[in-house]
């Protein structure tokens, strides 16, 4: 997390020398139209594939990700390249560069990250999934900086996720073995990918849930937008950082069967709700200062929106380790899936009214309350699960189906 965090951060003070800032921005734009393309080729696989994988013995590990990585090659093409035209169009001037930015993005979706995470196996993320993403931008870097265009930066990062995938995916199939993938037996794509429905529909619906606030704030109250998008991309900035605290519990719980998987399940959520208290304090304490860096000494937030900033961090914590660990290990998805969508028809028009009539406390309030909900339909789920054994069969038939 924090080798890519510093080679993207790096990379775009360079883009900037190289081609402008016209053309950064439509190499950002192209991005954020890749993010959605990236949920859609994931497929669901990053919310439950960890549980899959550290239940499976060696046959099934190897069965499930050869199915992933036939359907995440289909599903390349055909949505890489509608997020590739759409941000063609968008970049205008620098019509290129947002399309393969675009593409860039896209690729994360072809990530192996969530078998790592299954088999507990950090030191084989950081060697085939980090160090390639890595070595691409600073390839990138180094080439923008002796004379190349932002152009370069971007199709170099693309590159190294690809590279990162075929490592990967060389790794864990061992296509070497031929008489070992020959005793794979796949299912049909079409059966896989309506197996994979519950997961990529809690991504998918949850990826918009994030990220249409701030249109709508835009659209509703326009003149809050300087203070909700600064707290908004900070909030954003540390539930990334938390990730690997929830991908530690995606691997840790699914390994615990009966009895052993609801105490688990108990003690993730107890861990959760300890850290996000500590998370919420820590960014009450340091975000006026924060905010007041990220937004050049232009915006000041009222202490009731840092609050709630503050608040919606912590509780996201705790809905991701509800959702991406406990949930899954417990073969209940689907439950996921309708307080993923419950909640965001809830939630997005109180977005919209509260933006309205009270601004960005207004948007953030409106967030929380979605979000609560979220975690309330899913702890009620989950206490109905928790009364059942889980067995292989029922995860396979379940829970068959992933960030950024």
């Amino acid at each position: 997390m924090a080798l890519l965090a510093v080679a993207s951060l790096i990379a775009i003070p360079s883009m900037v020398h190289a081609s402008g800032a016209a053309a950064w921005g439509a190499i950002a734009a192209g991005q954020s139209i890749g993010g959605v393309a990236a949920v859609v080729i994931a497929f669901g696989w990053g919310l439950s594939g960890p549980a899959m994988i550290a239940r499976a013995d060696p046959v099934g590990r190897l069965t499930e990700y050869s199915e992933s990585v036939l359907c995440k090659l289909l599903l390349t093409v055909p949505v890489g390249a509608v997020a590739f035209a759409i941000a063609f169009v968008v970049g205008r001037d620098f019509a290129l560069f947002a399309g393969v930015g675009a593409l860039s993005m896209a690729s994360v979706g072809l990530t192996a990250n969530w078998y790592f995470v299954g088999r507990s196996q950090p030191y084989l993320l950081l060697l085939m999934e980090t160090v390639p993403r890595v070595l691409g931008t600073c390839v990138g870097i180094v080439l923008m900086n002796s004379g190349s265009s932002a152009l370069a930066g971007v199709t170099w990062q693309l590159i190294g996720m690809l590279v990162a995938f075929v490592a990967s995916s060389l790794w864990i199939l061992e296509p070497w073995r031929a008489h070992l993938l020959r005793t794979v037996r796949r299912r049909p794509v079409l059966r896989v990918l309506a197996a994979q429905r519950n997961g990529v529909t809690s991504t998918v619906v949850g990826s918009l849930y994030s990220s249409t606030p701030i249109v709508i704030v835009s659209l509703v109250a326009p003149a809050a937008l300087p203070v909700y998008a600064v707290v908004d991309k900070v909030q954003r900035q540390v539930i990334v950082a938390s990730t690997p605290f929830i991908t530690v519990l995606q691997g840790w719980v699914p390994r615990a069967v009966g009895h052993g998987l609801d105490r688990r399940v108990r003690q993730s959520m107890l861990a959760a709700t300890v850290a996000s208290v500590a998370v919420s304090a820590l960014m009450l304490a340091v975000a006026p200062e924060l905010v007041n860096w990220l937004g050049g000494g232009q915006v000041h937030p009222s202490v009731v929106v840092l609050a709630l900033m503050a608040v919606i961090t912590g509780v996201s914590l705790v809905e991701s380790v509800s959702s991406r660990a406990c949930l899954a290990a417990l073969s209940r998805l689907d439950v996921v899936a309708r307080a993923t969508a419950i909640s965001s028809f809830i939630g997005l028009p109180l977005v919209a009214v509260g933006a309205k009539f009270f601004g960005a406390q207004g948007a953030l309030l409106g967030i929380l309350v979605g979000l609560l909900v979220r975690i309330a339909l899913e702890l009620v789920g989950m206490r109905k699960a928790m009364t059942r054994p889980v067995s292989a069969h029922q995860l396979s038939a379940v829970v068959i189906e992933p960030e950024l």
